[in-house]
């Protein structure tokens, strides 16, 4: 196959549809020994994406001649050549590897000294002399760095033409090393697996730039593999009927336009099977992950199921002796809960708002030590929840350290769990928060780092939302009924005149009334068209600033959909121009996005070298004259370079599921009916929850109405199944995975 190798003159024609191109194109190299003789363009054209100007491909294909156009290049495939360009060596220069330069020091020496910038640098370090602002040392260092580093300029520049950051690029170099390359032009889509932060459209996008064709195989199989991942994360399940997961592939590709064989789709899933990526049993498919979390952690937790001995010990006069001290009154569905706790090995205690949860938890902790003749000690003792927020509440109530999850297993800055089976968890009693919010995969981290002879105690509201990543565990470990599980239903006194609780237990029992309409001091419902309820929302949050809310701290809006007139991201746009316009004019733009200084933000993706997680919410602190933002989240300054802020979003409004494990002093809740297709009770009572003093609910009656009758689709999960599979391994009334589908 003959290649010509050339930059864009200009586009002739694209189809967005297809991504059918014809491009006049100025050859540099070729092959084809006939086109000397003709003039020093061609026009080429092939399915591909759209290109960039000023860069160089590598066409492959052969020459054609046209009745009417006269000679072309029928391109099959493409690939971007390896060469330096503009950007790409300005993101090399100001990258983490050049220390003390940031975009304009390093704008200003590829100015200066041209695409051959690195080179002249090598040769001789004096180039810099004349560039403002680098002084001698700032040239030493420069020039150092440029020779150490020589070795993977070339693959960090070209992967930079990718519009990769440099944070993420230096990642994927880690990886692969001075084969990247290589390897990424063999595969790219082995980035989804191996790349923490590269999903399948990042590493197609990629794949189509280095000449993948639409309909290669490598290609069909990572759509399969994104395809079914994407699923379960949308949805929660663990697992997909196979029938199913083929025709989401057959559907999404032929959203291309290309003619797919079926029988391509079902070989590279074959595939998927064989090299154990996805495991099939019966019509079920799963992706090996979960599979094998979900298998592990049913074979763990029935290892707790045991009752202790506490040898004649009567917990009732202990918890007595508490209650005096504490002056505090338990619930005799509270009492059960403490005693359970305290004389089993794995407990699982569920209960609403209101009804004590954090309370029992406390004289669960306080009991323990007072069992064990000691203080509260973190040695022996260990208090997590899913985020930091819910963490510090656990703190709060128990006076005593309580972490995240992910910190109590020692995750660290590379992405990796410390604390497993080998390295497990030294504490003898393990309490967990909000359990609700666990996935599955947390869940089997978590398990993996707990001894056998431990005490577990999950806690959580069984009635909320499950968690944002596939899974249902609290709702799964009471529903298999093997377990020592305490329901706490009586709401406590200091909460009985709570007209929030109410309104979250009408909704858990499907109850509506007109009395929803009622004023009262800590909720409203304002009856608002929705067409006006973006305007209100504004309306309401100027007037709790009034009252002395902090827009920042205290209020927080929660909308169950991203798009549309009332959706997450045209609302947040709306109260940053209306409350943060003052600083509008310090602010920093990248694709869609644009952030003032002062800005509510909030993480979309883990960044564990920077001690940031998905969902942690932060302020924008400072934009640095080589426009990077600082965002403070909690007193941790971390800085995102412009390529880095596909990880922020605003958050002055969120997501429902990205509220949990969160309160808020003042929540406004918008109900119209564009959102009927996402409102379902436990998502209405989730945002309803999260409202500690004001919850403040806008819009339509109807919308209202419909959520609390919604009913919530149950997730798909294989948790139960191998539970029983478990117990019934020997038996002949084993419980099969057919009576699940």
């Amino acid at each position: 196959m003959s290649y010509i190798d050339g930059s864009i003159n200009r586009y002739l024609f694209f189809n967005e549809e297809n991504s059918y191109s014809v491009i006049k194109i100025k050859i540099i190299d070729t092959d084809e020994i006939e086109l000397t003789h003709y003039e020093p363009t061609i026009i080429v054209c092939g399915f591909f994406p759209k290109l960039d100007n000023f860069t160089n491909y590598r066409f492959h294909g052969s020459v054609t001649y046209h009745n009417k156009y006269g000679i072309q290049y029928n391109a099959t495939s493409f690939e971007r050549i390896v060469d330096n360009t503009y950007t790409g060596l300005v993101d090399y220069l100001s990258s983490d590897l050049f220390k003390g330069i940031g975009k304009k020091t390093a704008e200003r020496i590829v100015d200066k000294l041209g695409l051959s910038a690195l080179d002249l640098i090598a040769e001789s370090k004096y180039v810099l002399d004349d560039i403002p602002r680098i002084n001698n040392d700032l040239r030493d260092s420069i020039y150092l760095q440029i020779v150490e580093h020589r070795d993977m300029e070339q693959t960090l520049v070209w992967l930079y033409g990718f519009d990769i950051s440099p944070k993420m690029a230096i990642k994927i170099y880690s990886v692969y090393g001075n084969s990247t390359i290589e390897t990424i032009k063999e595969n790219p889509y082995v980035l989804m697996d191996e790349v923490e932060g590269i999903g399948f459209r990042r590493a197609d996008e990629i794949g189509l730039k280095v000449g993948f064709s639409y309909d290669s195989p490598l290609r069909i199989q990572a759509v399969i593999y994104y395809l079914m991942n994407e699923f379960m994360n949308k949805y929660g399940d663990t697992y997909l009927e196979r029938e199913r997961l083929i025709d989401f592939t057959l559907k999404y590709l032929d959203n291309e336009e290309f003619s797919i064989d079926p029988t391509l789709v079902q070989s590279r899933l074959d595939s998927l099977i064989e090299n154990g990526r996805i495991i099939q049993k019966a019509e079920a498919l799963s992706l090996a992950y979960l599979y094998k979390a979900e298998q592990f952690i049913a074979k763990k937790v029935l290892e707790f199921d045991q009752e202790l001995d506490l040898k004649g010990t009567d917990l009732n006069q202990f918890i007595t002796e508490f209650e005096s001290r504490n002056d505090i009154t338990y619930t005799d569905a509270q009492r059960k809960a403490i005693i359970t706790a305290l004389s089993h090995q794995m407990t699982i205690i569920t209960g609403g708002p209101g009804t004590g949860k954090t309370t029992v938890i406390k004289g669960i902790v306080d009991i323990y030590a007072m069992l064990h003749d000691q203080k509260k000690d973190k040695e022996r003792i260990a208090l997590a929840a899913p985020t930091g927020k819910a963490a510090k509440r656990l703190a709060a109530a128990t006076e005593m350290e309580a972490n995240t999850i992910h910190k109590l297993l020692g995750y660290d800055f590379e992405g990796h769990f410390n604390r497993d089976s080998d390295n497990p968890l030294t504490q003898k009693l393990i309490i967990i928060d909000e359990v609700s919010m666990m996935d599955v995969l947390l869940a089997r981290r978590l398990f993996d780092a707990i001894r056998y002879h431990s005490q577990v105690i999950l806690v959580g509201d069984a009635n909320q939302l499950p968690s944002v990543g596939p899974g249902d565990v609290l709702h799964d470990l009471i529903r298999s009924d093997l377990f020592s599980i305490v329901k706490l239903d009586i709401i406590h006194r200091q909460a009985e005149h709570s007209n929030i609780i109410s309104l979250a237990y009408d909704i858990l029992n499907q109850e509506i009334n007109r009395t929803i309409f009622d004023h009262y001091p800590d909720r409203d419902f304002m009856r608002v068209r929705e067409q006006f309820v973006s305007d209100k929302i504004l309306s309401e949050i100027k007037h709790l600033i009034q009252m002395g809310y902090d827009l920042l701290e205290d209020i927080q809006v929660l909308i169950p959909v991203y798009k549309g007139q009332t959706g997450i991201d045209r609302i947040n746009d709306l109260i940053q121009q209306m409350f943060n316009s003052e600083n509008k004019n310090f602010n920093l733009s990248y694709k869609d996005k644009t952030f003032y200084y002062n800005d509510k933000v909030m993480q979309l993706v883990n960044q564990p070298e920077d001690n940031v997680m998905n969902g942690d919410q932060g302020i924008v602190s400072g934009i640095t004259e080589d426009d990077e933002l600082l965002v403070n989240f909690s007193g941790n300054i971390v800085k995102y370079n412009l390529k880095d802020l596909d990880n922020l979003t605003l958050a002055y409004a969120v997501s429902i599921h990205k509220s949990q494990g969160s309160e808020y002093q003042c929540v406004i809740l918008p109900m119209v009916r564009s959102y009927t297709i996402m409102l379902k009770r436990k998502l209405l009572y989730t945002a309803v929850t999260r409202a500690k003093e004001k919850l403040i609910l806008i819009g339509d009656f109807e919308a209202y109405k419909r959520g609390v009758l919604g009913q919530d689709t149950p997730r798909n999960t294989l948790l139960r199944v191998f539970l029983q599979e478990e117990i019934n391994r020997k038996s002949d009334s084993e419980l099969t995975i057919e009576d699940f589908l």
